[in-house]
């Protein structure tokens, strides 16, 4: 039922070569090479902590020797010294063991290392989510970069046509000696500026929307494709503090494992006490090896408690407690610059919101002046009170204020989506 909501959802961000925002931020969900890196992370940091609780059960090991001795001294018996067994008369002997060695207690060293294994595949999904805003950011950036560039090779072609007409216009007024040379002079040069903007607009697009299909990993028609409006509405954006952020929460769990890690390392100093026993078989012959090994039969067993104490090591652990200590404090310092800097660019995004709402609420006053204007110059056209060039010029400056407030309308609904994205919570990220 899932899928069959997420197809219809597609489906209304979807329309023939129109491409929305949220389409293709869902493609680079399931696509994207680097969010699926991010969930391998986490997927080796859980296999790790499995390798980490299977130091919680007893090592069973087993042993196998098998040994051919040529005794230089026919006189002498096997003599034991430590745990060298010097050559006796027997010359082939098989041994079998079995062990068992288990870690009683260690003042919790190795819980401390599962502490910070979890610490790490916590960390790791959070990074997984920032990289997914940061993909996200990435396509925003140009996503709008390429709406702005179609809007102005629209709007720009057809000021083209009118400045076309216009320079045709002022040709004529000079060959009848209405004109200067250098107005029209002038003209041409707006024309090839003109051109050139045109141009430089496409070329724009062109770049911004191969960008996209990297992306999101769709093939996106660079003549045919239309992008979408943003239509994020700033009044819905929950604004939250840095310490809700995924940012602020890989931080926590940065420091939470560099905690343990340092607990971890003062435990490290303490007695670890195990428990350990041992199984043996035994088997020798004189002449023949084969012999030798049918003969094994139990030997001895043995049990006992072990206790090891590192009472000095070179001062190693003082240089690593050290270590820790200001890598520590390292993650402190990175936590407060992260956090002054969500603060600057919240303030920052909310302050050009407010400056963007008021300049388009003038350019779309200005913009309706001109319209007014323009119906007016065609009337006054109409019954021969104005001549062309006014007309064309009064279109020509009605289409530049709908550019400017087409340009001015997608900057503020980027602004909006991209406070939006700073402030995506945890629970929003996909990585869980």
């Amino acid at each position: 039922m899932k899928k069959l909501y997420l197809y219809l959802f597609l489906d209304i961000c979807v329309f023939g070569n129109d491409i929305s925002f949220e389409y293709l931020k869902h493609s680079a969900h399931e696509n994207s090479h680097r969010l699926k890196l991010r969930s391998i992370d986490t997927t080796i940091e859980e296999a790790r902590l499995d390798s980490i609780y299977s130091t919680l059960y007893p090592q069973l090991s087993f042993g196998y020797n098998g040994e051919y001795n040529h005794n230089l001294d026919t006189t002498a018996e096997g003599v034991s010294v430590g745990g060298t067994v010097i050559n006796s008369t027997i010359s082939n002997k098989d041994s079998i063991s079995l062990k068992m060695n288990y870690e009683l207690y260690h003042f919790g060293t190795t819980l401390k290392q599962i502490e910070m294994s979890k610490n790490e595949i916590a960390a790791k999904k959070l990074e997984a989510c920032n990289e997914e805003t940061k993909l996200h950011k990435e396509l925003l950036d140009h996503y709008a970069t390429a709406q702005k560039s179609q809007s102005e090779y629209r709007y720009k072609s057809q000021m083209h046509t009118l400045r076309q007409e216009l320079y045709t216009l002022k040709q004529r007024l000079y060959t009848a000696g209405k004109e200067s040379r250098i107005s029209v002079g002038d003209e041409a040069i707006r024309l090839i500026d003109l051109e050139r903007d045109i141009e430089r607009a496409r070329m724009s697009y062109d770049e911004n929307l191969i960008a996209l299909s990297k992306l999101s990993h769709i093939d996106l028609n660079l003549k045919e494709t239309q992008l979408l409006p943003l239509n994020t509405n700033p009044e819905e954006i929950r604004i939250g503090s840095f310490e809700e952020s995924s940012q602020a929460h890989q931080y926590q769990e940065k420091i939470l494992q560099k905690n343990n890690e340092i607990s971890m390392n003062e435990r490290s100093q303490l007695p670890v006490i195990s428990l350990y026993y041992n199984y043996y078989f035994y088997g020798s012959d004189k002449h023949n090896a084969y012999d030798a090994f049918s003969n094994m039969k139990p030997n001895s067993w043995n049990t006992g408690l072990s206790v090891q104490w590192n009472l000095f090591e070179g001062f190693k652990y003082n240089h690593e407690s050290a270590r820790l200590h200001y890598e520590r404090d390292r993650l402190y310092e990175e936590y407060a610059l992260a956090k002054r800097e969500f603060d600057a660019n919240t303030q920052t995004k909310q302050q050009r919101l407010q400056r963007l709402a008021i300049l388009t609420k003038n350019e779309t006053e200005a913009l309706n002046e001109t319209r007014s204007k323009m119906k007016m110059t065609q009337r006054l056209r109409e019954q021969g009170e104005a001549d062309a060039v006014s007309e064309v010029s009064v279109k020509l400056e009605n289409l530049e204020r709908e550019l400017t407030l087409q340009t001015e309308s997608i900057q503020h609904a980027y602004e909006a989506e991209s406070l939006k994205l700073q402030h995506r919570g945890v629970e929003e990220c996909r990585f869980k």
